[in-house]
């Protein structure tokens, strides 16, 4: 998971937020909105969602088409499960058309079993009053990946896998994170169809590379070895690639600090 940028918000959402929003306040004077009261007019954001986000799913970085998979609301709309933080389970509909609020998501990480109305917040939180706006007295303990990068919390480790040479590919909270390891666990990103596709990302377009900086080093080629590595970065991890966050760990992987640090390759994100 890493950062991403939305732009500017497209004019289709402001003009349903200005006729929707009062829709649901007169709603919410007597009872609590329903996801049918809400309706699903903030879908005038979707394609542009897809495009900001270089076609990606905001959680586990896989291209997705734009058909079939979801506007998603980081705060949830209709009810919201703050355990362990908070009990009160009301929904934030009154951001279901705020920009800040929606990301493009693959349905395997949005819906049940994964995120859908889970929003765990930290002990000690106090959820949001109905019209306030975010983040008051909430302590998130999911990572919002318009704020932040998910690379902070995040961290891939290669675990061996039986007797292949392979091994597969794991997100593991970075340092001990608890927001990393609830992101993890709520948006599913350890599910077993995605750890195949960690593990042919890393064969099919990692290795590759870094085997061959490892054969430069090896033969004293060393400026070689160094514009091999600025390629290396430049391609894996360009945002508009599947899967940044784990291309960085595992070039961090493969070729280890000491190596790095030894021949001054710099492991960066050559992108904002």
């Amino acid at each position: 998971m890493i950062r991403i940028h939305r732009g500017a918000e497209p004019a289709e959402l402001t003009s349903a937020r200005a006729t929707e929003l009062p829709r649901v306040q007169t709603i919410a004077a007597t009872r609590r909105p329903t996801q049918d009261d809400i309706g699903s007019h903030y879908k005038v954001a979707h394609d542009t969602l897809w495009r900001a986000q270089h076609y990606k799913c905001c959680y586990c970085e896989h291209r997705e088409q734009s058909k079939r998979n979801d506007v998603e609301h980081f705060r949830p709309k209709a009810r919201a499960d703050r355990k362990p933080g908070a009990h009160e389970d009301h929904g934030y509909w009154w951001l279901a058309w705020t920009w800040e609020n929606l990301l493009f998501s693959c349905r395997n990480c949005n819906q049940p079993p994964a995120k859908s109305d889970k929003f765990p917040l930290a002990e000690g939180s106090e959820a949001l009053l109905e019209g306030q706006p975010p983040p008051g007295k909430e302590r998130l303990f999911l990572i919002d990946p318009a704020i932040e990068s998910g690379i902070e919390h995040i961290q891939f480790v290669r675990m061996p896998h039986g007797t292949t040479a392979t091994g597969k590919w794991y997100p593991r909270p970075r340092n001990g994170s608890r927001r990393g390891a609830m992101t993890i666990k709520v948006c599913m990103l350890d599910r077993p169809d995605l750890l195949d596709l960690y593990g042919a990302h890393v064969e099919l377009n990692v290795k590759p590379r870094t085997d061959d900086i490892r054969a430069a080093i090896q033969k004293g080629h060393i400026v070689e070895a160094r514009h091999e590595w600025s390629r290396a970065l430049l391609s894996l991890l360009n945002p508009r690639q599947e899967y940044v966050g784990l291309s960085h760990d595992a070039l961090d992987h493969f070729i280890p600090a000491v190596l790095r640090n030894k021949h001054q390759l710099e492991l960066r994100l050559p992108f904002p």
